[in-house]
């Protein structure tokens, strides 16, 4: 049960991501990090790659 509320965590996790990347590829981040949006394009990608990989790591762990 606890494993497949997990699951659900993590797929909840999943579509969260997803929704950060649309929209941040739907920002315009061709300025300079300074820019009016005040996001750090770099940053974030890094940032949603590191929850990815987190994620990848939480379903290794659920299934095994």
């Amino acid at each position: 049960m606890a494993s497949d509320r997990m699951k659900q965590a993590i797929d909840a996790l999943e579509r969260a991501i997803d929704r950060l990347e649309q929209n941040l590829d739907g920002l315009d981040l061709s300025a300079s990090p300074s820019s009016s949006s005040g996001v750090d394009a770099a940053a974030a990608r890094a940032a949603l790659r590191s929850l990815d990989a987190l994620i990848g790591e939480l379903k290794e762990s659920a299934h095994g």
